[in-house]
């Protein structure tokens, strides 16, 4: 018996015999990884659908290539296909328990997806009961002419792919917004500041366009390495080689794989990456997306904690534009609103550049001819992009679309000391207006006069 599970079957893998709950559809790798690295809150294979939908396709077209070469029976490669079919349709979270951080570069992945499978064109097409691995077996049939490493790879590149399609439209729709703000809010001037000090003042869709014009210069680095992850290592085997299969597999994978994804609405265009090796060696290309993805979170902070500022008030802060009010903001402070949107904004921020550096760190520890640390990186990716989707998503529809300027505040702003004088330095040069500077002392209607002097002629 196992604790909370009932009864048991024993299945026998090559460390040993092992109690494996009976009515599990996966097996005796699983089962080991579940009481191996227990999950204490944490996230699951299942918890990826993406990526264990892109796994599940990489095993269907690997099926399919073996039926063709011959390197499975028809019987058993079609049993399989309708296996994931099934899955593909509706995947069951139980039957991927798998923490989303073990040991071995993601074979704990790989074995739970082949054991399930086994079991599930077993039972079905053969009338066996789960654990009997025959006619068909998780590695001899389901896991025939790859390995964990390619496999897993191609399935991480497909999964990145397809969740950063979300993203990126996510972004651009967010600068669209900022960018219909700006022209909506025309001529309304408003002051910029640096060093948070009062500076000149411009136009809102100089600010609200300049900040549309940060994240689509991230969106389109982002986009461009988004766009690396199509070359993929299927083929490459255990760390490369790709002699260690069959050479009509290797020369049909990659474009049986791409006419199932296309076909399934997902990333396809997929080429098989120039060199196996580096692919088995680093993910650089997965690292890259997570970094230019940490700098697009940076800029969305930027963006969400200047909302904060201009928004401050409403009486003793900016108050230069008013938020939409989602929520009372104090339990003690009566009519008290906050800025929660941007501040939930930050926050996804926060854990996205904290996903990021756990990314970053697998380039440092991928020792020799293998880095086995692909589920941090993967797992990482997807948890920065989801977070980044989420917080733009929401910031978008309830805050930016419904967020509208102080027009009075940002006049009086517009016209206050510093920006009037330097007014005044364009219409009369500076020491024209350094000498009135001097003679204001620091009256603003004494320099506004002399600026409509001085527009008048």
């Amino acid at each position: 018996m196992i604790a909370g599970h009932g009864p048991t079957r024993q299945e026998v893998d090559s460390i040993g015999a092992h109690a494996v709950p009976a009515a599990a559809v996966y097996g005796i790798q699983t089962q080991r990884a579940v009481e191996l690295y227990p999950l204490e809150g944490a996230a699951r294979f299942a918890d990826y659908p993406l990526l264990l939908a892109a796994m599940l396709h990489v095993k269907k077209a690997a099926a399919r290539t073996n039926i063709e070469t011959g390197a499975i029976e028809a019987a058993m490669g079609q049993a399989i296909i309708k296996a994931i079919d099934d899955l593909l349709a509706r995947i069951p979270p139980e039957a991927f328990p798998v923490h989303a951080f073990h040991g071995g570069g993601g074979i704990s992945f790989n074995m739970n997806i082949n054991e399930v499978l086994a079991n599930l064109a077993n039972a079905r097409d053969f009338g066996v009961a789960f654990g009997t691995y025959a006619p068909i077996h998780p590695n001899d049939h389901v896991n025939a002419n790859h390995s964990t490493a390619d496999c897993f790879s191609t399935g991480c590149h497909i999964a990145a792919l397809a969740a950063f399609d979300g993203l990126s439209q996510e972004i651009e729709g967010l600068a669209a917004d900022l960018d219909r703000l700006g022209a909506e809010w025309t001529p309304l001037r408003k002051l910029a500041r640096t060093c948070l000090q009062d500076a000149v003042d411009i136009g809102f869709e100089d600010y609200l366009g300049g900040v549309a014009s940060c994240l689509r210069y991230n969106l389109v680095r982002a986009a461009q390495d988004a766009e690396g992850l199509r070359q993929i290592s299927i083929g490459g085997n255990i760390i490369g080689r790709s002699t260690d299969c069959d050479p009509g597999f290797f020369a049909r994978i990659v474009p049986t794989l791409n006419e199932q994804l296309e076909a399934a609405g997902l990333p396809a265009a997929l080429t098989r990456t120039g060199n196996l090796f580096s692919a088995s060696q680093a993910h650089d290309p997965l690292l890259a997306l997570a970094g230019s993805l940490e700098q697009t979170a940076r800029t969305l902070i930027r963006l969400a904690k200047d909302l904060r500022l201009m928004a401050s008030g409403p009486h003793g802060g900016l108050a230069e534009i008013r938020l939409p009010a989602v929520q009372p903001g104090s339990s003690a402070i009566p009519g008290k609103v906050n800025p929660t949107i941007p501040e939930f904004m930050v926050q996804c921020g926060m854990m996205a550049c904290g996903r990021a550096a756990a990314v970053a760190m697998t380039a440092d520890h991928g020792e020799m001819d293998y880095n086995p640390w692909e589920a941090v990186v993967v797992t990482g990716l997807l948890d920065m992009i989801a977070i980044l989707t989420s917080g733009v998503f929401t910031l978008r529809r309830n805050c930016v679309q419904g967020m509208r300027p102080d027009a009075k505040r940002n006049t009086d702003n517009a016209t206050s000391l510093l920006p009037s004088l330097i007014r005044l330095k364009q219409l009369k040069g500076y020491s024209y207006a350094s000498a009135i500077a001097k003679e204001a002392a620091g009256d603003v209607d004494f320099v506004r006069r002399k600026v409509t002097e001085a527009e008048a002629g």
